[in-house]
């Protein structure tokens, strides 16, 4: 049976997203104090100037980290017979035919399943605003592809890149590397 003719649907992990959210605060904390002279720190130095990037930095990803807390329980990846989809990155699937690669970046101990496309299929899946504001960056720094990360997900990076690797297995042409 062809791996690719089932549908499994991932869900976000709240207990991870607690995590998160818990670490956002604390950093925003400590840039905020920083920033505004509780901690003592130079006027005006670099590391006044890092507490008010971190804090806004720290600040936004705390903002998104509230926001995904109304969104926890929905189905964030589905791997389904269509392709794969993750709301994070498109508003519909890329199919399983038109993935080129499928490689692993990793930064900072976080591992990043990288999905190589034609800008042809990127255009057609709609990339979300997030997806399409991050993939200049993310290829400069060597995840050049659509960018999966199984953080705050119901399964981990390694399940999840092995069941990418089975259904590609089963379309025959596509290549597995690791950045």
């Amino acid at each position: 049976m062809d791996p690719r003719q089932t549908r499994i649907d991932i869900q976000g992990s709240p207990l991870k997203l607690v995590g998160l959210v818990a670490l956002g605060i604390i950093m925003t904390f400590l840039s905020g104090a920083i920033a505004f002279g509780y901690i003592p720190v130079a006027e005006g130095g670099i590391r006044q100037f890092f507490g008010w990037a971190g804090l806004l930095f720290f600040g936004a990803a705390l903002a998104i980290g509230f926001y995904r807390f109304a969104t926890v329980s929905k189905i964030v990846v589905t791997l389904s017979p269509d392709g794969l989809h993750d709301i994070r990155v498109s508003e519909r699937p890329v199919p399983w035919e038109a993935i080129a690669d499928v490689g692993v970046w990793t930064m900072h101990e976080q591992n990043i399943i990288v999905l190589a496309v034609p800008p042809d299929v990127e255009a057609r899946i709609g990339l979300t605003r997030m997806a399409r504001w991050s993939r200049g960056a993310n290829a400069k720094l060597g995840a050049d592809g659509l960018c999966i990360s199984a953080t705050g997900l119901k399964i981990g990076h390694k399940d999840l890149l092995d069941e990418i690797r089975k259904r590609m297995a089963a379309v025959g042409e596509t290549e597995f590397r690791t950045a």
